[in-house]
């Protein structure tokens, strides 16, 4: 939506722009009163370009209407500048007539303008960028182990293709960034979280993460989802818990091995301790992940359950509007 409106603001206020240049400065078409002529084009878009611009990139609303008006009004201002000629034919009214009486049309149109975009869309943003901000149309962070990233793509197309906004490591991910802080910002960003369980990723230590802290945030923030689509059904075996622990244990004691080889070389651990606090949190919240998945309504995206799979991933998305 705010694309859209700066767009359309801002083509009729370049082409206005431009227009008022060539009447003002080399046709002299406000011999006295060119001020008035600038003061027309200023009143008539600034504040609506302001106040679309206060509008959160990640904020999303749809306002039926609000963009046909918003087309019909740049039209409408166009349409004066048109007819000006015909009306100095006429001998009734100046070019700087035409403008004044157009006014009185514009400007309650541009108020009524402004009026919807400051309460259907500005009044119902957070007060400051550190609020926490939940939209109301679907945007969708999938986290998933790099393993399996062909499916993890499959599934961004899909959801693409249905005008799903999608949050992906592989285009969000900027050269250089912080994983932490990226996975607790797409975390938050996002209202749902679609986590592709695989025997690898129930293994990662990062999706495991990507899965807690939407768990934590669901516990505070109702809109918050978390949605589950698995490649590997092993985890609803019962044993699956105590096998995964003890690869992970093994990972743990491998890097715990090599601590005594830093020491002897004189090197600082902070690389193993970091992984190893990542490991012991997956070691620590995995039988709760489990549990979730094991507890709730889990998509098969395998091959052959793919497309029926995602109709009801994307009918069950757009409820959520």
């Amino acid at each position: 939506m705010k694309k859209k409106l700066i767009t359309t603001f801002s083509i009729g206020f370049i082409i206005l722009f431009i227009t008022m240049i060539l009447q003002t400065i080399i046709g002299n078409k406000y011999p006295d009163g060119k001020i008035i002529a600038w003061l027309w084009l200023l009143v008539l878009y600034i504040p609506l370009l302001y106040l679309t611009f206060q509008i959160k990139s990640k904020y999303k609303i749809k306002v039926n209407g609000l963009m046909l008006l918003s087309v019909l009004y740049v039209c409408a201002t166009l349409l004066v500048i048109l007819l000006q000629p015909m009306a100095l034919k006429e001998g009734n009214m100046s070019f700087l007539d035409t403008l004044k009486i157009s006014l009185l049309f514009l400007l309650p149109l541009a108020i009524f303008l402004g009026i919807i975009i400051w309460k259907k869309i500005l009044q119902k943003q957070p007060k400051s960028a550190t609020d926490d901000v939940i939209p109301e149309n679907p945007i969708v962070f999938i986290s998933y182990n790099h393993g399996d990233s062909d499916v993890a793509i499959k599934i961004h197309d899909a959801l693409e293709a249905a005008n799903i906004e999608v949050i992906i490591d592989r285009e969000e991910m900027k050269a250089g960034a912080d994983i932490k802080e990226f996975i607790q910002n797409c975390v938050k960003e996002s209202n749902v979280t679609l986590s592709l369980v695989s025997n690898k990723s129930l293994r990662s230590a990062w999706v495991a993460m990507e899965t807690t802290n939407t768990f934590f945030l669901e516990a505070y923030t109702p809109q918050k989802k978390f949605i589950a689509c698995f490649l590997d059904d092993d985890f609803f075996q019962s044993d699956f818990t105590l096998k995964a622990i003890d690869d992970i244990d093994k990972q743990i004691k491998e890097n715990q091995a090599l601590i005594p080889k830093y020491h002897e070389k004189m090197l600082d651990t902070r690389d193993l301790n970091n992984q190893n606090t990542r490991l012991l949190s997956l070691r620590n919240n995995l039988d709760e992940i489990i549990r979730r998945l094991r507890e709730s309504l889990c998509l098969d995206v395998r091959e052959d359950k793919f497309e029926a799979s995602m109709k009801q991933l994307i009918a069950t998305l757009n409820a959520e509007e």
